[in-house]
């Protein structure tokens, strides 16, 4: 981008920028992609057609009631489908009742997808709040960009997973530093148009193979470090200490940085043991 093309960005950002960079931006990572669920409103729809079914439900009743009164011949037939005596029951569930339902199940099986995504990292909100108050201000109405304050209604519509490693990692800024943007970062597709001064780009391959190896090489740490401490001491107490510790240690390791369930770190802490106890009754 030539100094030109900055000065126009920066003095008519509405007129050079506007939604042709920031929707070129947003989908230029994962993490970027945020947008509201709008809760209360989807609530309140569900909540109508809800209404309109339990309407015609009312309907269908009082229908049922009226053909089973015993002023009706004794041959009126509630069994049947192809044969009932109502013409008007017979539409209200084959048309009206059938598409109402198809509608409503189709709504709430798509919000229920949009709720079980999962939470918001709070740093990619803060991208994106970033990018309207310092990348770009004024490049969209601030009337329009608002939807990003509304915290309990956000969602990501590309969730972004990263390792636990990974987390701590974004959270100290360090990804973000200028000796390790050449190694993390990366420029996307539209890098000429959408570039400023503030944004990073990560890799997330290698970020997340730096992370892969600096798990493994803390797990390896776990497994042979208390083999080469108890190598060099004899008393048991001193052995037992050591061993508690190792495995109060891998506990918590494996219940904060997986996603094992609680049984399952606790499965995996009782085979660290047994090969810790091994050692300690050599």
């Amino acid at each position: 981008m030539d100094d030109a093309e900055k000065r126009r960005l920066e003095d008519l950002p509405w007129k050079h920028a506007g939604y042709r960079v920031f929707s070129r931006w947003m989908a230029s990572d994962p993490a970027f992609f945020i947008v509201r669920r709008f809760g209360a409103l989807n609530a309140r729809v569900i909540l109508c057609l809800q209404d309109e079914i339990a309407k015609h439900e009312e309907e269908l009743d009082a229908l049922d009631r009226h053909f089973r009164a015993d002023a009706l011949p004794d041959d009126t037939n509630n069994g049947s489908f192809r044969n009932d005596p109502c013409m008007e029951r017979k539409k209200l569930i084959e048309e009206t009742l059938r598409g109402k339902l198809a509608k409503y199940n189709k709504f709430i099986n798509g919000y229920a997808q949009l709720v079980s995504r999962p939470p918001l990292n709070p740093i990619d909100v803060g991208l994106v709040r970033q990018w309207f108050n310092e990348s770009r201000p004024a490049a969209i109405d601030d009337v329009e960009a608002n939807y990003i304050r509304y915290d309990d209604d956000l969602v990501p519509v590309q969730p972004k997973t990263r390792s636990w490693f990974r987390k701590r990692l974004e959270s100290t800024y360090l990804l973000n530093t200028p000796m390790m943007r050449p190694i993390f970062g990366r420029e996307p597709p539209d890098y000429r148009i959408i570039s400023d001064d503030r944004t990073v780009w990560q890799d997330d391959k290698r970020i997340e193979m730096f992370s892969s190896l600096m798990t493994g090489f803390v797990g390896l740490s776990m497994l042979i470090g208390p083999l080469w401490v108890l190598a060099y001491v004899t008393k048991p107490h001193t052995r037992l200490g050591i061993i508690t510790g190792f495995i109060v240690l891998f506990y918590a390791a494996v219940a904060v940085a997986t996603t094992a369930r609680p049984w399952e770190s606790l499965a995996a802490t009782a085979a660290y043991s047994a090969v810790l106890m091994v050692f300690f009754s050599r």
